[in-house]
């Protein structure tokens, strides 16, 4: 796109003596027309781009220029919105005029070339608010002008559907969702209080809140995100289809409906859902036209089969996504566990039981395509047996939306070629079957229409439901489930004729012999629903219940011992316990206990929903000999509350067996897969006959495979050439501590002190001003600050006191230490006494009145500030689990090293010292034990070995914990050859230690340079072999 730099200085400077807003209209015209981003695929701009175009209402007034749906009038100068006011008022009226001639939605622009305010007319208050804005500052911002001028005027430019287009025109920070979202508010603010909107935006709730927990948040935008996503998406459908969207506008009602695609013979794509309450507000139509207008911007041609995970992407932003534990897998690691999993394409039946946008089921797809072709099967046989053979369920249900479409760009040109009719196979469902009793009757399936969300526990009940009304619906009789859908489809379209409670019922006879359902007690059971959604109907809460139905039982119906899947894939909700709501924290433990999966409230918050997903999903929908493979977090091959998991003794005879696991923390760059490291596992599904004792093959590998190097975009061909596969022992955390503590000092290591908030706490001296000075034994001193904290302790204001000396105590914590040497501690403000921690009456009534204020404050500012689980006071969360007051009392010498980082630092000390949680400590009985112990802490090869045991962040391991511990350390003895021989090499990395500078750089800075020291030195590699020897490990470790 080349535009005249003179133009954009012209524009970008409309203060230019002479300049008039003739000038200024001319040059913008120019600009529509020498920005060929802007330009349409078929028509002449010039032909639509028309200035001084008269009103047509019967007046002289002219618009200044007129382009689509958008009225632009320029002014010689524009400063501020007040000083404009008559401007926008006459700009309104010209966006009124247009949107009563035209009966569709305008919007206007107020410019003057250099500043660009965008407006859109409220249909629930009739308000003009400014909803967008552009300043063009300079000539280089030309391009950003133009994108941003595309985005608004939603003409049809061809544009590739790319990421940074998507984001561009339709993103969370272009105008074009600004108007199209403000739209919606207003829409949505005329039917809040329907009784129909009501419930759809209670099930979609119900769902969300169902699946994510806490993470999920009931509010008004994201159910308007959602809604805004799931037309988009439709029309994003219905485009790559190639429908003409221009023919969509003039009943653009019938893409919420799906009707296109069922006039095709394609069913189950589109269909009216949660997010159909547009249609009920009389500017609705306007609305889907002007989406229909800004998709149709875009070339879908040009299409990638994840342009919908971008558009989702773009809309919902990464902190909501994370909160919502919403991780999409890449699409090279998803293809890559599809060729693996998916071995007989052309005979196994597979299932994304959390399907997401539809990545796996687009591999899926073509994976089965790619066999039937090769086969030589012809087009009907493929696309019949993959529509048998691939299913996807999800609780999302804009995820659902966006997974159906991908189906159909997974069968591309196919759907053009002879076939029959398809059934998109993709379904909006609750896997996990919350709110199914284990023992629940396979010949009957019943929704209940209360309750607050699919995991609220009923009281001395098996199901998850309150008690309430409840839809039933016999499977005895039905083996299709095409049939059962076109059942409640039709039994729902039926209980629309009842608007009345009060009248008489249309019959449900004709309909149940139709279907050929002749059992009475099925019969018996249909009507009693249909009784059920006459009322709700009549309540104006039925609309969507056949929706929601057709879809919840889905996965029941796979659940079916003889409708089992051969191979599941996926990848599983990344739901922690503490962000579940308690109802769901209480079906979790529960299915978890019943599982071997619970390891009790020691490891209560780290779990997660992603191993009882896993197992409840194999329960369900595989078959016995069935296989799985999962994309999981990196803790799943090693962390302790995954200990259940990785055992694969399930209970009640179903038992797992892990064939081969994934490492992929060394996958670069790191930050294309997950916020967290991540992994993959594969196994399958053993039953236990009830006649044989001995319990099938179970449980994890003793070996992991830990791949390593930079995935390639192109795909899993090209990455998996990028990449290495290494085989590596795989060493795990039992939750019965089996292979636990190795070394007797475990029983002594003790944690830190929580000295936190640390801004009330430590402090740093102040200057005396003035002559004055102080008593002595009196120091002036106020909060340390660090550029570290965050909120609400970041935004508090620091405190000042004169304090007495006594109860300044000087605090070793990570920061102050360094291999084989403390650094400065620092100070922090504790109520201790002659060796003993005061009580809070104590400090109010006994300690000197410099520390009963200072307390006093500090311990206000933490109760208002705490977070609202904590019940601990000030001096309770300092002394919790005693931790403060165990090291008020014992040996003197102990030896600290610290609690996480990438390589342990460890030191001891003889001082009168308060060690914070940064920090682990334990006694010892003389210098030697400690140099013994600060030695093999700060060997190399230690944190090497406790690696292994350590939990992962992105950037390496993160916590030592008392994981050396498990390390077979022995009990120091005087005289012991190798003992003494750490304790020699300890003193001269001490000496070494003693050269580095303990001031100005960090204490980053000064590990290193130890540790460079010592290196240079070969000290390190001198313990790494006294160690090596003390351990008794193989040389070549």
């Amino acid at each position: 796109m080349a535009i005249d730099s003179d133009l954009l200085y012209r524009l970008a400077n409309p203060g230019t003596l002479g300049r008039t807003e003739s000038d200024i209209q001319s040059d913008i015209k120019m600009l529509l027309l020498s920005a060929t981003d802007l330009s349409p695929a078929e028509t002449a701009l010039a032909s639509l781009v028309n200035l001084e175009e008269q009103l047509g209402d019967g007046s002289r007034r002219r618009i200044d220029i007129a382009l689509g749906s958008t009225v632009i009038e320029t002014k010689r100068i524009l400063s501020t919105r007040e000083e404009a006011s008559d401007y926008i008022n006459q700009l309104q009226g010209y966006v009124e005029t247009r949107m009563n001639q035209t009966k569709s939605r305008y919007n206007g622009i107020l410019s003057d070339g250099r500043t660009w305010w965008l407006f859109e007319k409220e249909p629930d208050s009739g308000k003009f608010p400014l909803l967008s804005s552009f300043e063009l500052t300079s000539s280089s911002k030309g391009t950003d002008l133009v994108a941003w001028l595309q985005a608004v005027l939603a003409m049809p430019a061809e544009v590739p559907p790319r990421p940074d287009s998507i984001e561009d025109a339709l993103g969370a920070e272009s105008p074009g969702y600004a108007q199209d979202k403000a739209f919606l508010q207003s829409m949505y603010r005329k039917v809040a209080n329907d009784p129909t909107t009501n419930l759809k935006r209670q099930l979609w709730a119900r769902l969300l809140r169902s699946a994510l927990g806490t993470g999920f948040e009931d509010k008004e935008n994201l159910f308007l995100d959602h809604t805004l996503l799931s037309i988009e998406a439709a029309a994003i459908g219905h485009a790559v289809m190639g429908i003409n969207l221009a023919d969509l506008s003039q009943d653009p009602a019938s893409m919420l409906t799906g009707e296109y695609f069922r006039n095709s013979g394609i069913y189950n794509v589109v269909e009216a859902d949660f997010f159909d309450w547009v249609l009920a507000v009389p500017e609705g139509k306007q609305f889907l036209r002007q989406v229909i207008r800004r998709i149709n911007m875009f070339d879908w041609t040009q299409t990638e089969h994840d342009v919908l995970k971008i558009l989702y992407e773009s809309i919902i932003n990464a902190e909501t996504r994370k909160g919502a534990g919403e991780y999409y897998t890449p699409d090279w690691l998803a293809e890559g566990i599809v060729e693996k999993a998916l071995t007989k394409p052309l005979e196994q039946r597979a299932l994304d039981p959390s399907c997401g946008s539809g990545t796996f089921i687009y591999h899926l797809l073509r994976r089965m395509i790619r066999a039937g072709e090769a086969a030589g099967w012809d087009n009907r046989s493929i696309l019949n047996h993959v529509q048998e053979h691939v299913f996807g369920l999800d609780i999302h249900p804009v995820s659902v939306s966006l997974a159906r479409i991908t189906y159909l760009l997974a069968l591309g040109s196919r759907l053009e070629d002879e076939r029959d009719d398809i059934w998109v196979p993709i379904h909006l469902g609750d896997s996990v079957q919350w709110y199914q009793p284990a023992d629940h009757d396979e010949t009957q399936i019943k929704i209940r229409t209360d309750g607050v969300d699919l995991t609220s526990a009923s009281t001395g009940a098996a199901t998850l439901f309150d008690i309430g009304r409840v839809l039933a619906f016999p499977l005895s009789g039905i083996e299709d489930p095409l049939t059962f859908d076109r059942l409640v489809s039709d039994m729902t379209d039926r209980a629309k004729t009842c608007a009345d409670v009060n009248a008489t019922k249309p019959s449900i006879d004709p309909v149940l012999s139709s279907f050929g359902i002749t059992d009475p007690a099925d019969r018996e059971t249909l009507a009693t629903t249909f009784d059920v959604l006459c009322a709700l109907n009549a309540e104006g809460r039925d609309s969507i219940w056949g929706y929601f139905v057709r879809n919840q039982v889905r996965p029941l119906w796979l659940s079916m011992k003889n409708r089992r899947v051969d191979v599941l894939v996926g990848n599983p909700p990344w739901v922690s316990y503490r962000y579940m709501t308690e109802d769901m924290q209480e079906q979790f433990k529960a299915f978890s206990q019943a599982r071997n999966l619970w390891h009790g409230a020691n490891v209560a918050t780290q779990q997660d929903l992603v191993g009882l997903f896993l197992v409840r999903s194999v329960e369900k929908y595989l078959k016995d000999g069935g296989c799985f493979a999962f994309v999981t977090p990196y803790a799943v091959l090693s962390r302790m509350q995954y200990d259940g998991l990785r055992k694969g003794d399930w209970r009640n005879g179903l038992y797992g067996e892990f064939t081969e696991t994934w490492d992929l923390s060394n996958v670069r760059p790191k930050n294309d897969l997950f916020p967290v490291p991540s992994a993959v596992v594969f196994g399958k599904k053993n039953l236990k006959p009830a006649t044989e004792n001995e319990e099938p093959s179970h449980g994890f590998p003793s070996t992991k495979c830990v791949v390593e190097g930079k995935r390639d975009l192109k795909g899993w061909t090209a990455t998996q050439k990028a990449l290495s596969f290494t085989s590596k022992p795989l060493v795990s955390l039992s939750a019965n501590g089996a292979e636990g503590a190795a070394s007797p000092y475990r029983k002594v290591v003790v944690n830190g002190a929580t000295i936190f908030p640390r801004m009330l706490l430590f402090v740093e001296e102040r200057e005396t001003t003035g002559k004055l000075g102080l008593t002595r034994g009196k120091k002036q001193v106020q909060s340390f600050r660090t550029s570290l904290e965050k909120e609400p302790w970041k935004s508090t204001p620091s405190l000042s006191a004169v304090l007495e000396e006594k109860y300044l105590h000087p605090v070793h914590l990570g920061a102050t230490i360094a291999p084989f040497k403390l650094l400065e501690p620092w100070t922090a403000v504790l109520p201790i006494e002659n060796g003993k921690l005061l009580q809070d009456q104590q400090i109010r009534d006994d300690a000197a009145p410099g520390l009963a204020e200072w307390w006093k404050r500090a311990s206000a500012e933490w109760e208002a500030k705490k977070t609202r689980q904590s019940k601990l006071s000030l001096l309770e969360n300092i002394d919790y689990q005693s931790k403060l007051s165990k090291q008020l009392r014992g040996s003197k010498l102990r030896v600290l090293y610290t609690a996480s980082g990438t390589a342990l630092a460890a030191m001891y000390t003889q001082q009168e010292i308060i060690v914070e949680h940064a920090l682990y400590w334990l006694p010892v009985k003389s210098i030697s034990e400690a140099r013994y112990l600060t030695g093999i802490l700060n060997a190399p090869l230690t944190t090497e070995l406790v690696r292994e045991y350590q939990s992962v962040g992105l950037f390496g391991g993160r916590h030592f914990d008392t994981y050396p511990w498990r390390l077979a350390i022995p009990t120091y003895e005087a005289g012991n050859t190798i003992h003494e021989e750490i304790v020699s090499l300890c003193k001269e990395c001490e000496s070494v230690a003693t050269t580095i500078n303990l001031r100005g750089p960090s204490f980053q800075k000064v590990r290193s340079g130890i540790r460079r020291k010592l290196d240079e030195e070969g000290l390190s590699e001198r313990l790494n072999l006294a160690v090596t020897a003390l351990l008794r490990l193989p040389e070549e470790n």
